[in-house]
């Protein structure tokens, strides 16, 4: 596993942004990291509890415009959920790019990445060549990203065109940060063309906190 270390340390207020509640969740880069480093290790069984479909439902979603031996970017992997998912149904060359160094530990163990780093997706560019992938995935992170449009930016980069991209996105924060209007934005400076946008599934339906007031909203685009 290679390290690449680029973590941001001021990324808003330290008070303000201080990871406390995963509902909440948080922009600062260093609470982001410390909180998931110390979940890494129940945080699988925790999701499975919490019945979290997300990563399973995204490999079905991106394998369907996929071929076998296709490389794809799992953008904040974590421990590897969506990783494990698509490769069990697709023969594909998948990297993980992670803040969470515990979490990568966690992923390389799924044994199903050709390779891992740890850099932080607030820090654009991430370390990788242009036009690389066939797609990326953004399963679950949006909620962590304070300017989600220079990170699609990026992306639109790595992936080649003609290749996708998917992210989920909660739907409250989707209204709160007016997601319509950077697919709209990105479409009309041609840089990707939306292909699909889910109505909002449950996200952690057995979770108190959002089993009854968040769901989640899957989005795929064809990278121009």
């Amino acid at each position: 596993m290679s390290s690449d270390d680029t973590v941001s340390k001021n990324n808003g207020n330290d008070t303000e942004n201080a990871f406390t509640s995963l509902k909440d969740g948080s922009t600062n880069s260093t609470a982001i990291a410390a909180y998931y480093d110390d979940w890494a290790e129940t945080y699988d069984a925790t999701l499975k509890n919490w019945d979290y479909q997300a990563p399973v439902n995204a490999s079905k979603t991106l394998c369907e415009y996929l071929k076998s031996g296709d490389s794809v970017l799992d953008v904040g992997c974590g421990t590897g959920m969506f990783g494990k998912a698509l490769s069990g149904r697709l023969d594909c060359q998948i990297v993980g790019i992670d803040i969470s160094s515990a979490s990568l530990e966690k992923a390389e163990k799924q044994a199903c990445y050709a390779s891992l780093q740890r850099h932080d997706l607030q820090s654009p560019p991430l370390p990788l060549a242009n036009n690389t992938f066939e797609a990326a995935a953004c399963v679950g992170v949006m909620t962590y990203i304070e300017d989600a449009p220079s990170l699609f930016v990026d992306l639109c980069r790595i992936v080649r065109a003609g290749g996708y991209i998917l992210f989920t996105q909660r739907d409250d924060l989707w209204e709160q940060k007016d997601f319509n209007a950077l697919l709209d934005d990105f479409e009309t400076r041609k840089l990707w063309k939306p292909l699909s946008v889910s109505n909002a599934a449950p996200y952690l339906p057995k979770n108190d906190e959002f089993s009854d007031t968040i769901g989640v909203i899957q989005v795929l685009c064809k990278v121009i």
